[in-house]
């Protein structure tokens, strides 16, 4: 059910940009179809595209890309604080053990923003029959 709840937040979600870029953009008061088309098809592709981009981040970070990063900053914080706490990880291989447990999912993520993007390919199609 938990898996349900991050799919249909995640929609809500990417929904809301979709409505937002929309109202933005004159969707919700243009009559002409080409151009009601080309508003709602950059709508669904702006909104697909960051949700897939920052599930593919995410996706990075879980593979590692970012470890050293994130290490350098622990050691960074660690250096401004007092010397007499006691550094969490000792070692670069400490941290990287450390942050194996802490996977995230997030095909849901990257199922959405696909979708999306599938809606905005179709809503590209529409505008090139309409004569675009």
């Amino acid at each position: 059910m938990k898996t349900v709840y991050r799919y249909i937040i995640t929609s809500c979600v990417g929904l809301l940009i979709v409505v937002l870029i929309g109202w933005a953009r004159g969707g919700f008061a243009e009559e002409n179809a080409q151009v009601l088309a080309q508003i709602w098809c950059d709508a669904f592709f702006a909104s697909g595209a960051f949700l897939v981009c920052g599930g593919l981040i995410v996706v990075a970070s879980n593979g590692g890309v970012f470890d050293m990063l994130g290490y350098a900053v622990t050691l960074l914080w660690y250096t401004f604080k007092s010397s007499k706490v006691e550094r969490k990880y000792k070692t670069f291989y400490d941290y990287r053990e450390s942050r194996k447990d802490k996977k995230r999912s997030v095909s849901f993520v990257l199922v959405v923003g696909l979708v999306l993007v599938a809606v905005a390919v179709v809503l590209l199609f529409v505008y090139d029959s309409l004569g675009g």
